[in-house]
């Protein structure tokens, strides 16, 4: 007896010993496929190194400069790839369908599961700070077409007008969607809010007609269509802005395109339109630039059969994540939250994989929150999902079936356990319970086919009968669920405890009642800017010079507005899994230095004071000085603004020349400059206007005239820069202020730290180089910075040791030099050296 079972095992190594020598024989696995896996290990390799050794400063400038542009072309490679594939479509589409009746099962599940979105789940943010900088990316690719987010900005006649872009390691594919729908809708928080219940509707269809195909079985694909669609956390973000919703639909476009292309039939056309695919599908996610790998395995045999294709197949989809990866380098990580267990440790993949199946179960959230579901997942699809995933692993172990959709499934939850590698907060945070969407797709296929699978092989049921059970029960249990649970989805479930969301509906509504060009200082201005207001951090309204306070003044119509939220209250506490945000010194300081009358107190809402605060002027300041403005000139002139009754005279200069005087008696009145006296190249108006209260107020007004023999540095573009802190700003400061050196300011120039290096290259030859050099006012506890200029790598100039407000005016000879390089030096140490290279221009003697 035992020795039969020894040859029954004997026979069962040897079957599968031969069908791996078969499966390889049938590979023609030989030199060229050396070559190939050689040649792909190298692409992969030199991409890593590329991305791993671009500089900081570097990738964020890429992002900024050229994300939209590497996105729109892959928009484009989209567009040729549909029209390339439109005849093979519509010869084989037929085909593809599903039954009609099933088709007709589908549309009555969408329409339970709309009618029930619609009238159960309010249309607003579920995450906030996430949603709303990708709808401020929306609107930068949008009016500027740049590839960050707009942190802070001014509304003009439905126009914005970007101050500060930074940006954003995630969301790119949802904010190029929002610039193609702004074409069409209002560009604001309400229309993007509008965009992703059409992508969840769509994605299901698409899932649908996957599945249909892959499981052989339309009942079947329904069953898991009905787990995924039913899903707590999808169905309240397809009444948000998440990113992760167009996740999951390029996700089942991608799915339905693979399955529409059957292995033997595939050509390079397909690839016209899976790499973009793919592309978008990278840029929805940084972790999902890690799923590529069953997406080429799923077509092993035909990239086998040239050494070529698979290299050729991964560089290219690497060119189309190259926005995401990029970004990914700019951050070198980005744990942005604390926690016991850091980011990017196993200690903390294993913590989050325990705490997060722990919440999923929700044996006890129920009932402890008045019957407020907690929730990204119901108990009884936890348990089916768990119940059915060690059915299959055994199934797959004694069977040696699924072996191949193993395969494909654990090479894609690659990016699965990226996140859970990374992400230090788990789904006790409800901001991080969004993260599961990312698996959705994959946790409802596993549910309906372990469903299936183990009611055919216990009850030998047929095959047709099992899967409409398993459909029913799917369908019920969706619906079901769902249906019981709506207190739960009216109370906002998941996210109800959040009062930032409660906060922004507020503010989105109240604000509304203010005038339109009203100006609102706010903890999360990219917020406001979403909805269509003028907005500025704290911050920055506190580095405002008392000009550039009264310019505000000016134009806000005295409508300056300090809105104090849950960010204003209380201290960040950095050994919190919750991301801080607290700005209570930034507030308590603009109070206490600025007069302002309280307009709103609402406390009753959020359990905390949200207040807003108008300004009215600044403290310690002239009361003349603040309500006097000076534009900008334009066409040889410049309009002089005042606040206040009295007539002031004020004295001019053009280009350190005393030209005359203006009697200011109205509320505006306008200096015409003599257009004889205006030179080619860089010009300054100096006015000393003096005020009823005996005070003398000097204001600089800079601009540049162009002609063929001049240029403005800061319209040139870098070769290539260094620089240890920071990045170079142009017309600004390092740190993104305005240009001072010894309470001088000048309008141009380049902003840059030390140690730095600056190089441009000079299209045409000039003679001078005109600069003015010094360590900004902001760094006043410098030790001091030495500026080297270089013409074709000589030095021509080296200044001494410039401390806080030495500053030097410079008129340097770079005759025929067709490269310049300005260098910024340490003292002891690089701490506070904010080097400016202001008002550098080129002239060439005519």
């Amino acid at each position: 007896m035992k020795k039969e079972k020894l040859g029954r095992v004997d026979v069962k190594r040897k079957s599968l010993r031969q069908s791996l020598m078969e499966w390889k024989d049938s590979l023609h696995w030989d030199k060229p496929q050396n070559v190939m896996l050689a040649v792909t290990l190298f692409v992969l390799v030199s991409a890593f190194l590329i991305f791993n050794n671009l500089s900081v400063s570097y990738a964020r400038h890429w992002d900024i400069e050229w994300g939209y542009y590497s996105i729109l072309l892959t928009f484009l490679l989209l567009v040729a790839g549909v029209v390339v594939n439109a005849p093979f479509i519509a010869k084989h589409f037929r085909g593809f369908m599903p039954s009609g009746k099933s088709f007709c099962g589908l549309a009555l599940l969408l329409i339970v599961f709309s009618v029930f979105i619609f009238g159960n789940i309010g249309n607003t943010h579920r995450v906030l700070s996430d949603e709303t900088s990708w709808e401020s990316m929306g609107l930068q690719m949008y009016f500027q077409h740049t590839g960050g987010v707009c942190n802070e900005g001014v509304w003009t006649d439905g126009v914005l007008d970007c101050k500060t872009e930074v940006n954003n390691f995630k969301g790119k594919a949802l904010g190029f969607v929002y610039s193609l729908v702004f074409n069409f809708m209002e560009p604001n928080r309400d229309s993007a809010l509008m965009v992703n219940y059409p992508f969840y509707i769509l994605s299901l269809i698409a899932f649908f007609l996957a599945l249909s195909k892959w499981f052989k079985s339309d009942k079947l694909a329904l069953a898991a269509t009905a787990f995924l669609g039913g899903m707590p956390i999808y169905l309240l973000q397809s009444r948000s802005a998440s990113t992760e919703v167009l996740y999951i639909l390029l996700l089942a476009v991608l799915m339905a395109w693979y399955a529409f292309v059957p292995t033997n039939k595939v050509t390079w056309k397909h690839f016209l339109l899976t790499v973009p695919l793919l592309g978008f599908f990278a840029q929805t996610r940084q972790e999902t630039v890690f799923a590529f790998i069953p997406f080429a395995l799923y077509y092993y045999r035909y990239f086998l059969e040239k050494p070529y294709r698979l290299p050729g197949f991964v560089a290219s989809v690497i060119a189309v994540s190259w926005p995401s990866v990029n970004t990914m380098a700019a951050y070198r990580g980005y744990d942005f939250q604390g926690g016991t267990h850091a980011a990017h440790s196993l200690e903390n993949f294993w913590f989050n994989l325990k705490t997060n199946i722990d919440v999923m179960m929700n044996l006890n959230t129920d009932s402890a929150f008045g019957g407020i579901m907690e929730n990204p997942f119901y108990t009884t699809f936890t348990v089916i999902l768990l119940l059915a995933t060690v059915w299959l692993l055994f199934r797959m172990i004694y069977s040696r079936r699924y072996v191949r959709g193993f395969i494909l499934g654990i090479t894609f939850c690659v990016q699965i356990f990226v996140i859970l590698l990374n992400v230090s907060g788990t789904f006790t945070i409800d901001i991080n319970q969004r993260y599961v969407l990312v698996a959705l797709p994959l946790f409802a296929l596993l549910m309906a086919l372990g469903l299936y699978d183990a009611l055919v092989f216990t009850t030998k049921m047929q095959k047709d009968a099992a899967a409409k059970i398993v459909a029913g029960v799917a369908c019920l249990l969706s619906v079901g669920l769902m249906v019981y649970h709506a207190p739960s989805y009216k109370a906002n479930m998941l996210y109800y405890k959040n009062k930032l969301l409660i906060e922004e509906d507020f503010l989105n509504t109240e604000l509304a009642k203010y005038p339109k060009n009203s100006v609102f200082i706010y903890a999360r201005p990219w917020q406001m800017l979403a909805s269509g207001h003028t907005s500025f951090s704290e911050n920055t309204f506190k580095s405002w010079s008392t000009e550039q306070f009264a310019e505000w003044m000016q134009k806000s119509g005295g409508n300056i507005y300090l809105v104090r939220g849950q960010d204003g209250y209380g201290k960040v506490n950095r050994n919190s899994r919750v991301v801080g945000f607290k700005t209570t010194d930034q507030i308590d300081d603009i109070l206490s230095n600025y007069k302002n009358e309280r307009v709103l107190m609402e406390a009753r809402l959020f359990g905390y004071g949200l207040a807003i605060y108008k300004i009215i002027s600044k403290k310690g300041v002239s009361h003349y000085a603040q309500n006097f403005m000076v534009t900008e000139e334009s066409n040889g002139m410049i309009v002089v603004n005042k606040r206040f009754p009295e007539s002031i005279a004020c004295d001019y200069k053009l280009n350190d020349k005393k030209q005359g005087e203006i009697l200011v008696s109205n509320s505006a009145d306008t200096l015409i400059l003599d257009a004889a006296k205006i030179r080619a190249g860089l010009n300054r108006v100096v006015l000393s206007c003096y005020m009823p209260d005996e005070d003398t107020l000097v204001t600089y007004r800079d601009f540049f005239v162009d002609a063929p023999n001049v240029a403005l540095l800061s319209k040139l573009k870098v070769s290539k820069f260094f620089q240890e802190w920071g990045e170079p700003q142009i017309d600004a400061t390092v740190d993104h202020h305005k240009i001072t050196i010894d309470g001088e300011p000048f309008r141009y120039g380049i902003g840059s730290h030390a140690n730095s290096s600056i190089e441009y290259s000079l299209a045409r030859g000039y003679d001078w180089l005109n600069v003015v050099i010094g360590l900004d006012d902001e760094s006043a506890c410098g030790d001091g910075a030495f500026f080297i200029v270089e013409a074709d790598g000589r030095e021509i100039y080296h200044s001494k040791k410039l401390y806080t407000t030495d500053k030097e005016r410079l008129r340097l000879n770079i005759k025929g030099a067709k490269s310049i390089n300005l260098r910024v030096t340490m003292g002891d140490n690089k701490d506070c050296d904010h080097g400016d290279w202001a008002h550098a221009w080129f002239e060439a003697e005519k």
